[in-house]
């Protein structure tokens, strides 16, 4: 394989994971690898639909004054993933505002946060975060598209598993193998044998990338169906 064609494998493979990372990360309500914003909390550190590099918290080490986190919010916006910086820690947890935002999270009725509720903390190089302009805005239209595609095909085709998170695996799959057939066909009267090998073998990586993406999403999306939710008790 040339190193120009490597280079575009290598852009192709990695505008693949990028998307598919920012779409599931929305699905799974969890950052992968990635993430952005959408209000303007954040500014001027992040403008609305600018990305960030997501690392897990897991992972992430210690988390102090300055960081900025991705925590599970209860009462910011009705609750869900807010991404703020931590402007104190406490015996009892962090305090979080955003950088545009006159005063904190706490300070208008969000509970204090905890370890558990930090879900990642973004990449900060030389003081800085690591910003990623406009990646969430192209996210967010690929997303909505993505959605629009899911509902019509479940529509058509009456299938209510062609939607959400084992959907979205089901749709990548069906496209990495009709890219496949494509590339095959276009490929194999125009060329001899020895040629076909080799642009096969070019063509394939990135479809290959996709079909093991989707079958990772279709087997995280069974997991999450499978697993307990764990143990729940009810008052009458």
């Amino acid at each position: 394989m040339s190193i120009k064609r490597t280079l575009s494998v290598a852009l192709q493979a990695a505008a693949v994971l990028v998307v598919v990372s920012l779409v599931v990360g929305q699905f799974l309500g969890q950052p992968i690898l990635l993430s952005y914003v959408e209000t303007g909390s954040m500014q001027p550190t992040l403008d609305p639909g600018d990305g960030f590099v997501a690392i897990p918290a897991q992972i992430a080490g210690g988390i102090g004054p300055g960081d900025v986190v991705t925590f599970d919010a209860q009462e910011i916006q009705g609750g869900g993933l807010t991404t703020h910086r931590v402007v104190e820690e406490t015996e009892r947890g962090y305090v979080t505002r955003g950088d545009n935002n006159p005063f904190t999270d706490q300070d208008g009725g969000e509970p204090i946060v905890q370890d558990a509720d930090v879900a990642a903390k973004a990449l900060q190089i030389g003081g800085g975060v690591v910003v990623i302009p406009h990646l969430g805005t192209v996210a967010m239209g690929f997303q909505s598209a993505l959605d629009a595609v899911q509902t019509q095909l479940a529509v058509t085709f009456g299938v209510r598993s062609l939607q959400g998170t084992q959907g979205l695996a089901y749709i990548i799959f069906g496209l990495s193998v009709v890219a496949y057939a494509v590339d095959w066909y276009l490929n194999a009267g125009t060329r001899d044998r020895e040629s076909r090998d080799r642009s096969r073998d070019d063509g394939t990586s990135v479809f290959a990338i996709l079909g093991v993406l989707a079958l990772v999403l279709m087997a995280t999306a069974t997991a999450a169906m499978v697993v307990p939710g764990g143990t729940q008790e009810y008052g009458v």
